[in-house]
């Protein structure tokens, strides 16, 4: 059985998605197309517009056979331990090939970037504390794109693996804000945001948008009412940032201009929006060392060609399709995170409903 995995977010699904799925299939021409999916957010700490089981289900619709789901604390972390975690639920689901979009779409080029005995994305932090670094690093900075720093993970998690990459070109500016048959996932959400209709670059209906901003009210009073200490124990608070988001709180009416205060050469908007989704989620420092090792697989949905796949997998892993039978740290993390969103959408009930359901299967 020939299995090509890709590595997704979705938020949203939209054109350009059609577009990897169907190169991902004219290039490796599989017997089964899985995706790695986060979950309802997103690695550089946004909150998913659409629910993971919309996302989903927009999958299967366009040609993916199974979804699995990339858990909360591995998606809201660094581009490398993003990639390397999904990289690994590809090792474990026998993936072939591994498909990724990318702005130069220069496989050679970017498996030298891997090869670099450094941390990119250590490096490129680094960098924004104004650490002096060797021409070629300074280069590499500027010009690797999100995608291209992701593809850089992958490609550093696969050596050794067997799974061969494949590189595609990316299709849009990813900064763009344009509105068009094939437009960037920000400019989608932005015009959902300003109430404009985005039906030209996805097949979705996008009734419930769920924002960022959505989320500071609720994170406002929680920096308002935590003590310095209590921050200091949630995941990925450190060197004193809880007295910089307390001040920029108080002074902040709004989320942009919360974030924007916060953003400086030490802190990315990426960090700062992941930290932010930690303490919302009131995820500490001790639950995640509390955790395992990942060694199951929670499917989200899956067609008959992804079911023959999870056949031939149930004696080697263990597969989880309730979230009842994930194991108990898991459980604990995922459903506080859960809980959060529902109470973002217009129907909260209505989710939890189907976090708590089977798998969605076509």
């Amino acid at each position: 059985m020939k299995i090509t995995g890709i590595i997704t977010e979705y938020n949203p699904f939209h054109n350009g998605h059609i577009y990897h799925i169907q190169k991902a299939k004219e290039q490796t021409d599989p017997d089964i197309l899985l995706a790695v999916m986060s979950g309802n957010y997103n690695q550089r700490g946004d909150v998913s517009v659409i629910d993971k089981f919309q996302k989903t289900q927009a999958a299967l619709e366009h040609g993916v056979d199974l979804v699995v789901e990339l858990p909360y604390i591995q998606t809201v972390q660094n581009a490398y331990v993003f990639g390397s975690s999904a990289v690994n639920l590809l090792k474990s689901l026998h993936v072939d090939h591994l498909v990724f979009g990318s702005e130069t779409n220069n496989l050679e080029e970017l498996r030298k970037y891997s090869e670099l005995e450094v941390d990119v994305t250590r490096l490129k932090m680094l960098m924004h504390d104004g650490n002096s670094y060797p021409k070629s690093y300074g280069l590499l900075s500027g010009s690797l794109y999100p995608n291209d720093m992701l593809a850089v993970c992958y490609l550093k998690a696969l050596r050794g693996s067997g799974i061969q990459p494949v590189s595609i070109q990316r299709t849009n500016d990813y900064h763009s804000n344009d509105l068009e048959l094939v437009s960037s996932a920000s400019a989608i959400r932005n015009a959902l945001q300003a109430g404009k209709d985005v039906s030209q670059a996805t097949p979705l209906r996008i009734s419930d948008p769920v924002f960022n901003a959505d989320l500071y009210p609720y994170l406002r009073r929680l920096l308002f009412t935590s003590s310095r200490e209590d921050l200091q124990d949630i995941f990925m608070v450190s060197e004193g940032i809880e007295n910089m988001l307390i001040k920029n709180a108080i002074d902040c009416e709004d989320y942009e201009h919360f974030i924007s205060s916060c953003i400086s050469r030490r802190y990315t908007r990426s960090r700062i929006q992941r930290i932010l989704l930690h303490i919302a989620c009131q995820i500490k420092k001790k639950d995640v060392e509390a955790l395992s090792k990942q060694d199951y697989l929670r499917v989200l949905g899956f067609n008959r060609s992804g079911q023959r796949l999870l056949r031939e997998l149930k004696d080697e892993t263990e597969i989880i399709t309730q979230f009842k039978n994930l194991p108990d740290a898991y459980k604990q993390m995922e459903w506080k995170t859960s809980l959060l969103y529902a109470s973002l959408t217009k129907d909260p009930q209505a989710y939890l409903k189907k976090e708590l359901q089977g798998p969605i299967i076509l």
